[in-house]
């Protein structure tokens, strides 16, 4: 089971570590204040530079998979830092190993991994609280940033020399500095980084963001200067927020299009003062058209811009033979084919959800769920019932609360199988998996691939639970997972209710 967990983590990472990159993670916004502006965040992650510490860089060893930095406010209260870096597999998902990383997040087990992460590799630091407690500070929004929201990696292809030229400047560079949102915010942080690498490549909107640097605007630049650049293999790779009971992230917008698209500003533009609608329409239009989802379906993974690369070299041919322009005819069809397999189509998923309906209605039937709400409230309701731990072998588990009775659930690809694990819970939680993952936006989706391993994981659990059916008697009239429901949260109410009108 290892074994096979590994090598589902190695395919995940692979596109990005058995090459050397530079690459701006573009994280869409998050939460109300993310809903008012729309910008999101931006890092840079090295494949080939890795973090000795989270003050030093260096390059990576074999077998390492590389680095991420970027800028955030205070992020500790020993000094004041302008960066500070992580193994790229903390900053996504708070582990140090790929076996490790969680198939389930919520606010519990993410703290539970920033604090464990934080007392194993950052306590010199990042200090204890006087009553030995978890400081605040910025260096926690660094870890399981995978549990928050949509993270888009925008690779560019680099060589060796040119990551220790980096290196030696960078070293250069002083370490102190205060973040200011409006003029040395973290999108002008990775604005310096990649320019130092490929000077002019990312630039600010001036127009659409009134001159402050976003993450999208640098997003933008960046697409714009790679890809007219087909040797440096631009590519990008989208790693899906976790399934769990957080909210979903947001897309990343300038300021002149969440003007427009945003019922809280655009109403009262309309009714007060009509021509700056007018004004915010002509800038984004003609000037600040970008959308990162959809740029990341033309630029998907290292096969597209191998083909990128193979296109142009035949473009730049004198003559159009036949035989050239059956060539490209192919590498149009490969590209395709190459997004089907990342992402599906409507029909593809359409299929899915036609094979699920009958499992999900023979699960209610059986006892697992007491009825579809449930099956739709089982991250939160295992939330609420559940407390993280560490296993033998270091993975992530939960001990819950099922109907009174003490479990324990593996909640990585390593441990969800194992003997220790909950077979009941571990099959619940990957119908919600793979029901989420159905229902959701296409935008919101996992991976087709990771997809159809959660859909593997969840016929294997049904067969190992039809097989040994003496294993597992349900009591049909136990009621609900959740049997003390939670008082409701007023002010997250009120949130969730400005946001939906207001959006």
């Amino acid at each position: 089971m290892k074994r096979w967990a590994v090598c589902v983590a190695v395919l995940i990472f692979s596109t990005m570590t058995i090459r050397a990159d530079v690459s701006v993670f573009v994280m869409e916004s998050l939460g109300v204040a993310g809903e008012f502006t729309g910008s999101g965040h931006t890092a840079i992650y090295f494949s080939n530079i890795c973090a000795e510490s989270p003050t030093q860089l260096r390059i990576c060893r074999p077998g390492e998979h590389g680095a991420v930095i970027s800028s955030y406010p205070e992020f500790s209260g020993n000094e004041e830092r302008e960066w500070i870096a992580v193994p790229v597999l903390a900053f996504l998902y708070g582990v140090d190993d790929e076996s490790d990383m969680p198939l389930y997040a919520n606010g519990e087990i993410r703290n539970f991994l920033r604090e464990n992460f934080r007392q194993t590799h950052m306590r010199s630091f990042v200090a204890d609280n006087k009553d030995g407690s978890m400081p605040d500070g910025g260096w926690r929004k660094m870890l399981t940033t995978g549990f928050n929201r949509d993270i888009y990696s925008f690779n560019i292809r680099t060589s060796y020399e040119e990551d220790i030229k980096f290196l030696e400047r960078f070293r250069e560079r002083p370490v102190d500095g205060k973040f200011k949102a409006f003029t040395r915010n973290c999108a002008d942080f990775t604005k310096k980084v990649i320019n130092s690498y490929f000077p002019g490549a990312a630039k600010k909107d001036y127009i659409n963001d009134f001159g402050i640097t976003t993450p999208k605007a640098i997003a933008k630049s960046v697409t714009r200067y790679a890809s007219k650049r087909p040797q440096r293999e631009f590519n990008i790779v989208k790693y899906s927020q976790i399934h769990g009971p957080i909210w979903r992230s947001y897309d990343n917008r300038n300021f002149t299009e969440k003007a427009l698209v945003s019922k809280k500003y655009l109403v009262p533009a309309l009714y007060f003062y009509p021509p700056i609608y007018v004004g915010f329409a002509s800038a984004y239009l003609l000037t600040g058209r970008f959308s990162v989802s959809r740029t990341y379906k033309k630029y998907a993974g290292p096969e597209i811009a191998r083909l990128n690369l193979e296109e142009s070299a035949l473009k730049k041919a004198k003559s159009r033979t036949p035989e050239i322009k059956l060539s490209l005819s192919e590498i149009a069809k490969k590209k395709e084919a190459e997004r089907l397999a990342l992402m599906g189509d409507k029909r593809t998923w359409e299929l899915y959800k036609s094979y699920l309906d009958p499992i999900l209605n023979r699960a209610i039937s059986d006892g697992y769920f007491k009825d579809m709400n449930e099956v739709k409230s089982f991250f939160r309701d295992l939330e609420l019932e559940s407390t993280p731990a560490l296993d033998a072998d270091g993975g992530i588990v939960l001990h819950v609360n099922n109907y009174g009775q003490q479990r324990t659930l593996g909640i990585t690809r390593a441990n969800i199988m194992s003997p220790e694990s909950d077979r009941e819970l571990a099959y619940k939680l990957v119908i919600a998996k793979v029901y989420a993952d159905i229902h959701a936006k296409a935008k919101d989706r996992s991976s087709l691939g990771e997809f159809r391993e959660n859909w593997r994981l969840l016929g294997e659990l049904a067969t190992e639970l039809s097989s040994h059916p003496e294993r597992l008697a349900i009591d049909k009239d136990r009621g609900r997972f959740l049997q003390e429901q939670p008082k409701r949260n007023m002010k997250r109410s009120v949130q969730k209710a400005f946001i939906a009108v207001t959006q």
